[in-house]
């Protein structure tokens, strides 16, 4: 049987016990077909997550496909390039000019696996991706609701990574809470946490607005009841008002809502807000949460969130 014959499992075994192996599979990166192709791709995409190290020393070739003339290939070396981005950063941050040229590709998901590589580098070194936030930025004044939807959810990413990096900018993002694309409002709330988590100040105009935008579609009410709960945990004053909906919030159908709301709730500090969460805790919903101190997501219980909360409230 050829080697690109050859099941994906197979293939990510053999090759990480003989070098052999990979070599052929790198060969196959330039196989006529592009199916093979793409699953070389896959194949050391995977490697990548287990044994990175195997793949330093290719990353020079891996970044020549960033250029190929079909779409798939640009977007499967990428798309490998970002997976080695959470394991070697250090290995992928001399080519992060390379990966700020991407943000211009006509292909959305090539675009948004540099972006989401570019946050990782941007965690310990902001400086490195500042060129690629003043191209997102100047993307949110598109006319194109696709283009700015993808800018503010790229952004959303940096921010997470290191908000250092979004910080400057919080007039843009406050401003952008107007857009008429909820993706972008969505995402600009989300920001606007991460932002007032480190420095309230700077989002308190944005305040007003937040709470009216607890009204809108579920996933923005989820999202911009996040962005209260990393504001209210600095200044709970900030988000007192937010409280009336915030206690309808947490009866909400959605999971997410409710958890989001809970946080929320648990940071105004508010006595009113104990009943509530009391009645949350025997929800045993499973939401995914991001934790802006380790910087990762993690599942938890809703009823767990609820009880974080009512002790951040005593």
């Amino acid at each position: 049987m050829e080697i690109k014959d050859r099941p994906i499992s197979e293939l990510k075994e053999l090759a990480q016990r003989d070098p052999e192996v990979l070599d052929e599979i790198k060969k196959l990166l330039d196989d006529p077909d592009i199916e093979v192709r793409r699953k070389a791709f896959y194949v050391i995409s995977s490697i990548g997550e287990d044994n990175p190290i195997l793949l330093e020393d290719f990353l020079p070739e891996l970044f020549r496909f960033i250029e190929d003339r079909d779409a798939a290939i640009r977007q499967s070396a990428v798309f490998t390039i970002a997976q080695l981005t959470d394991t070697i950063p250090d290995a992928i941050k001399p080519y992060s000019d390379r990966l700020i040229e991407l943000l211009d590709d006509e292909n959305l998901n090539v675009r948004r696996n540099a972006s989401y590589a570019l946050a990782i580098i941007g965690e310990d070194d902001p400086e490195l991706i500042e060129n690629a936030t003043k191209i997102l930025l100047s993307y949110l004044d598109s006319d194109n609701d696709t283009i700015r939807a993808n800018a503010a959810c790229s952004l959303a990413l940096f921010a997470k990574g290191n908000p250092e990096s979004v910080i400057p900018h919080s007039k843009r993002f406050i401003n952008a809470l107007d857009d008429d694309n909820d993706v972008v409002k969505m995402n600009s709330a989300y920001i606007l946490g991460f932002i007032g988590n480190h420095d309230p100040d700077l989002v308190k105009d944005a305040i007003p607005t937040l709470i009216k935008l607890l009204e809108g579609e579920p996933f923005l009410e989820e999202n911009v009841a996040y962005a209260l709960a990393l504001i209210g945990i600095k200044e709970p004053d900030m988000i007192k008002d937010a409280l009336p909906r915030l206690l309808e919030l947490v009866r909400n159908s959605r999971d997410e809502v409710r958890a989001s709301s809970a946080c929320a709730l648990g940071a105004t500090c508010n006595p009113e807000a104990l009943k509530s969460l009391k009645d949350l805790m025997t929800d045993d919903s499973v939401v995914n949460v991001f934790h802006p101190e380790g910087k990762v997501f993690t599942s938890t219980r809703v009823k767990d969130m609820a009880k974080r909360a009512t002790k951040k409230r005593q």
